[in-house]
């Protein structure tokens, strides 16, 4: 009864309404998919960031091998062409390992070594060489227990013909074993001289 006595409020709520309109099912239809495309796009980097992340780890932790390496044979003295290591963390237990060949000076000896992009690097394609690498490492903190692989090479340098060692050039690469992606292995280069 009183909209019958004010018709002027009938008319204007009916036009506040139309003027509130919602969405139209074809217009949700769309954001729907367009949503959907944004989702399914995310969801595919997601594993490829985990590839990623995991392979950085991989040679976040190869890099810390090499390193350590690369210090206890930066440590080995110039008179001494071998070493042992108590621990069997540089070298395995009960093994004596070498750090180059004063009989054979300027040239490469212990792992197989191959430049790329102008620097020397272990070629992980050839087999290991006794006493210049071990491939049964593990590192402790790697909760996977992965198997790294270590190699060195050495090129000795001496003062004349049959003369005392004056210096070494080491290469070290470390290496994961099991990557089921291509990966590269870590290789450093050090000059070690008096």
């Amino acid at each position: 009864m009183k909209d019958q006595l004010h018709p002027s409020r009938t008319r204007s709520a009916a036009v506040q309404r139309s003027g509130e309109a919602g969405f139209t099912l074809v217009e949700m239809l769309i954001a729907t998919v367009i949503v959907v495309i944004g989702l399914v796009a995310v969801a595919q980097l997601v594993p490829t960031s985990v590839m990623l992340n995991a392979n950085n780890r991989n040679d976040g932790t190869a890099l810390v091998i090499a390193q350590r390496q690369m210090e206890a044979l930066r440590a080995v003295p110039l008179a001494k062409n071998s070493f042992t290591d108590p621990q069997g963390v540089t070298c395995p237990l009960s093994t004596t390992c070498n750090v180059g060949d004063p009989n054979q000076p300027g040239q490469w000896v212990g792992s197989p070594v191959v430049p790329f992009n102008n620097s020397p690097v272990i070629d992980y394609a050839q087999p290991p060489v006794a006493g210049y690498g071990y491939n049964a490492y593990t590192d402790p903190n790697d909760p996977t227990g992965a198997v790294n692989d270590v190699r060195w090479a050495v090129v000795t340098v001496t003062s004349g013909t049959n003369g005392p060692v004056t210096g070494r050039r080491i290469v070290v690469g470390a290496f994961r074993r099991g990557m089921k992606t291509p990966n590269y292995p870590i290789s450093l280069d050090s000059m070690v001289s008096k």
